[in-house]
């Protein structure tokens, strides 16, 4: 079976579109944790790795984000169309064995932007950059809350190592704004 491409012209806009706003509100202005950061500096900059990240990034002072999940957390706010709303750094069991996956939920505007972050993965995993396959998965917040969220996550499978989990997240936020842009110009071309 072949599935062959909607010959309708309005989606093509709508990639079009999408790639246009991506590109108008990318990269967040700084400071990108929050807009009234008391740690930002103008003359240093604002930073994946800055100390405050863990706190200023999270909605709720008493529960920052996890400092190992935190880079790219910032990175995927940075690109302007994803909003992180909870994360996770993974954690071993009592016996040393993975426990939790380390994972972004987040919302998004457009599937659009979605794809891209998924052709960057994909990307990622075939130029070996990282050990395991990351992927976007369709998820879900709080029973009150109807919107819709997005995992950014690794593929679990037996004999995984939290720590190559985590290197791996650390690639990911080092490479995401070039291979996102690059998966966003490759879908622009294709929409004509």
């Amino acid at each position: 079976m072949k599935i062959a491409p909607r010959r309708n012209r309005s989606g093509r806009r709508a990639v079009k579109r999408a790639v246009w706003r991506a590109r108008k509100l990318t990269p967040v202005p700084e400071p990108v944790c929050t807009c009234d950061c008391p740690d930002y500096d103008p003359a240093a900059g604002c930073h994946r790795f800055c100390q405050a990240a863990p706190l200023r990034l999270s909605s709720d002072p008493s529960s920052p984000v996890e400092p190992l999940i935190a880079p790219l957390t910032f990175e995927l706010k940075r690109l302007g169309v994803f909003h992180p709303c909870w994360s996770c750094e993974g954690h071993n069991d009592t016996a040393g064995r993975l426990w939790k996956l380390p994972r972004v939920w987040f919302y998004a505007n457009s599937v659009v932007h979605i794809r891209a972050l998924g052709e960057t993965l994909d990307r990622l995993f075939t130029e070996k950059r990282v050990k395991t396959r990351w992927r976007v998965v369709l998820t879900h917040s709080d029973s009150d809350n109807p919107d819709t969220t997005f995992s950014l996550e690794p593929e679990s499978r037996d004999g995984q190592v939290l720590a190559e989990l985590q290197a791996d997240a650390r690639t990911i936020a080092e490479s995401l704004h070039g291979h996102f842009w690059d998966a966003c110009a490759r879908l622009q071309q294709l929409a004509g």
